[in-house]
């Protein structure tokens, strides 16, 4: 029998073809109900393999390793009770250096390469929205990412609130408080840009004036320009836009100046709840505020306490910090939507399940609600405390989670 040819004109078929085979990794569940019989990516009858990217290394590097002791110990509380669904939960950690090039690589392989159910609580604001387009053709779920635009696809799923809403709950909060003028120092980047957004809009909105809008560079050192710059503008307040390590250093130039403009960031720009920023600070810090998105690391709630306990075993250097306690709460939630699955362990009924997630109470977040993206996005939260830290420790202002477009006073 003579071997079979393919012509010229059927090759581009065939490689469609298999484009589509390669890129389709996960089928969804076949009709009638034979669960068992769809494609499963990273689900064997004994494990259940998820993963992440994070800057473990790099400007961000404290936040990093903070999410990830977080994942580490959520995986270990789940896996000593018997796993997921009865599978053991495997957890693939890849470092980006917080460089956008780098996590665009990780997440795809990830998905390509270690062939994960789906990317946990990957990390940061300017690096992910470049895999969106392949997490579109994959289809693979990315859950709770820390704190990516909002891309309205069915297989991303945001958690904790955008940094655009928590800077507007920033405004709200400055404005409540007599602030009349607001600088901003933001990196050149997607965790800059969203925050400049989010003051700009609330800014007009509640009559505070932005009178600087000064831009640093990713994982660079020099701040001091953009601060003279700002400086000259003379705000009441600056709301920072910058990685853990440059915010931390616009403190420090802001004290040496011998100015004292009230200093504001979000949960990723001062990290609220740990002393990721304010201890490279040290006194220069003293006063700053910032939003967190989930309940701080001192929380008495039993979800807490439970996270306490797991994270002294895992990573004890990391039992005070939000990131972490942020990591692990998003965590549980997945595993709490892969458990409401049953039997049909595909993408597909991913998405359906955690859509139909409606005010979910972790006793961490906020009440999460998924609708469907097309409605609006995938963001399960809106929601917003503040905390100013006082020298040694963050002490809670706001005992309601604030929604933007509510001023406080």
């Amino acid at each position: 029998m003579r071997p079979r040819r393919f012509t010229l004109t059927a090759l581009p078929a065939l490689l469609t073809a298999l484009a589509v085979v390669g890129c389709s990794s996960q089928a969804a569940a076949p009709a009638g109900g034979d669960a068992a019989a769809a494609a499963v990516q990273g689900v064997t009858d004994d494990t259940f393999t998820i993963g992440t990217t994070l800057p473990l290394s790099g400007g961000a590097a404290t936040s990093g390793k903070g999410f990830e002791a977080g994942l580490k110990a959520a995986v270990k509380e789940i896996n000593d009770k018997g796993g997921l669904r009865g599978r053991q939960v495997n957890l693939v950690v890849l470092d980006d250096g917080f460089e956008a090039a780098r996590s665009v690589a990780n997440i795809r392989r990830l998905g390509d390469q270690e062939k994960v159910f789906a990317v946990v609580s990957p990390a940061g604001s300017a690096n992910i929205p470049g895999s969106y387009p392949y997490l579109a053709q994959k289809g693979m779920p990315l859950f709770a990412p820390v704190l990516p635009p909002d891309p309205k696809q069915d297989s991303v799923f945001l958690l904790g609130t955008s940094q655009r809403d928590q800077a507007r709950v920033i405004v709200d909060f400055l404005a409540g408080k007599g602030v009349k003028k607001v600088a901003v120092i933001g990196q050149d980047n997607e965790l800059g840009h969203a925050i400049r957004d989010g003051v700009k809009e609330e800014a007009a909105t509640v009559g505070v004036e932005v009178v600087a809008n000064e831009t640093t560079e990713p994982n660079s050192t020099e701040v001091s320009s953009a601060v003279l710059k700002v400086r000259e503008a003379k705000p009441d307040a600056i709301v920072l836009g910058t990685d853990n390590t440059q915010s931390a250093l616009i403190m420090k130039a802001v004290d040496e100046l011998g100015w004292e403009p009230a200093i504001m960031g979000t949960s990723s720009t001062v990290t609220t709840g740990s002393a990721g920023t304010v201890g490279p600070a040290g006194a220069a810090a003293k006063g700053i505020y910032g939003t967190f998105i989930s309940e701080l690391p001192t929380s008495e709630s039993p979800e807490a306490v439970a996270w306490r306990t797991v994270q002294q075993a895992v990573a004890p250097d990391q039992v005070g910090s939000a990131y972490a306690l942020q990591a692990y709460a998003s965590t549980k939630i997945f595993f709490e939507i892969v458990t409401r699955m049953g039997d049909d362990l595909t993408w597909a009924n991913f998405q359906k399940t955690a859509e139909s997630l409606k005010g979910h109470e972790s006793g961490i977040y906020p009440p999460i609600t998924f609708g469907p993206a097309a409605d609006g996005g995938h963001v399960g939260t809106t929601g917003a405390k503040v905390a100013e830290w006082d020298g040694s420790a963050w002490k809670l202002v706001s005992e309601d989670w604030l929604e933007p477009g509510k001023i406080v006073s």
